[in-house]
């Protein structure tokens, strides 16, 4: 880390919170859809087309605006991009109809999917080596924030201050972010290289990077968006008991943070095939003790702390494969992971329809068990220290 920079937390924290403010609004229209539609006189299915244009926005932005943080710095991208987040919350606060709503959601979209790999990109900048499975972890941990904190508290709020101050709040701590962006935006050197989707593409194991994306990514959503119709469906559930979950699996993906020196210890390549072995083990689980939904939540738990693991293994290994492109390889991560979003729930519905919420956790055991097979392949590349994610670039493609 360079010797002008900010004290390290001060760095961790800015980047949390840009990862929250990002996974709020990514969250939020769900608890909100009746009073906007109330407001904006449009059904909540025409509400959440917001919620559709704001992922098309953000896939987009991923894979067509990410690797001009190659060429400009990812500081100063994210600081672009932090600035149209705020222009866009301003706008949906002011929104008068449902159609500048979802054009309003779509710029957030696009500022989101220039946010979110400049954020990775940062979190790999800003690591002290040897540190980088804590560094990212923490930075990480925004996504609890958003999910625990967030989204749970925006919606209490939206019945207090109503849901376009909502906005406006987001509005003001986007703001907030930005300004302490600055120092972010002087450490993170632009390569001035002319980087593409084509050409993180080439990189040596960024096709296998994409095939853990989707077996982490697609995994996770295939069981995650059946949980609420597991919950109320199949155990006859409140809403209220439905949302217990959510909040349970955040805990342990924000508490899974205390323990990432161990993976620092451990190391990329020794680490990655035991932490998706035991993603499969839950995921099984879930599919033989669900019928108990105390059992359930306490497998919730577990299920947070191994999808943390998971996904910081994988930013680690994405980031390390190529520093002149990591703007480029971060937005196709980003756009794997939306499509992954979109593809979900018809592809775990074939399961849910099937056999319930086994089918879905069996996909997901599926997906994470070639998972763990492919991750066998780091080994033959050894770190440089057990810390270090290194070793990613000679992983073959």
């Amino acid at each position: 880390m360079p010797t002008n920079a900010p004290p390290l937390w001060i760095s961790i924290a800015t980047l949390m919170c840009a990862i929250a403010i990002v996974g709020t609004n990514a969250l939020l229209l769900s608890p909100l859809v009746q009073p906007v539609g109330a407001a904006l006189s449009a059904t909540p299915s025409q509400v959440l087309w917001a919620s559709s244009g704001y992922g098309l926005g953000v896939a987009a932005a991923a894979l067509l605006l990410a690797p001009l943080g190659d060429r400009i710095g990812s500081g100063r991208l994210l600081r672009m991009a932090l600035a149209g987040l705020t222009l866009g919350f301003v706008a949906s606060a002011l929104a008068p109809s449902l159609m500048l709503l979802i054009a309003a959601q779509a710029l957030c979209g696009i500022a989101g999917g220039a946010a979110l790999p400049s954020i990775y990109t940062m979190a790999a900048v800003i690591s002290p080596k040897g540190r980088e499975a804590r560094t990212v972890g923490a930075v990480l941990t925004g996504w609890t924030l958003s999910l625990v904190l967030g989204v749970s508290l925006a919606a209490w709020s939206a019945e207090l201050i109503g849901w376009r101050m909502v906005y406006g709040t987001l509005a003001g701590l986007c703001a907030l972010v930005w300004l302490l962006t600055a120092p972010l935006a002087r450490l993170d050197q632009p390569e001035q290289v002319a980087t593409s989707p084509l050409s993180a593409l080439r990189v040596r194991g960024m096709t296998r990077g994409i095939c853990a994306t989707i077996g982490l990514m697609l995994s996770f959503y295939v069981t995650y968006s059946y949980t609420g119709a597991h919950a109320t469906i199949s155990l006859g559930l409140s809403t209220g008991q439905a949302g217990l979950l959510p909040l349970f699996y955040g805990l342990g993906f924000g508490s899974a943070v205390l323990l990432d020196p161990i993976l620092d210890r451990i190391g990329l390549a020794r680490a990655t095939s035991p932490v998706f072995v035991m993603a499969t083990a839950i995921y099984l689980a879930m599919g033989l003790l669900g019928d108990s939904y105390a059992v359930f939540l306490g497998i919730a738990l577990l299920w947070g702390i191994f999808q943390h693991f998971a996904l910081n293994l994988l930013v680690a290994r994405l980031t390390s494969l190529d520093p002149r492109q990591r703007g480029a390889i971060m937005g196709i991560y980003s756009t794997t992971t939306y499509i992954c979003v979109f593809a979900a729930p018809f592809v775990g519905g074939f399961g849910f329809r099937a056999f319930g919420l086994l089918g879905c956790v069996l996909i997901s055991a599926s997906l994470t068990a070639l998972a763990a097979i492919e991750g066998l392949s780091l080994r033959r590349s050894v770190s440089p220290h057990p810390g270090a994610p290194a070793a990613a670039p000679d992983v073959p493609a």
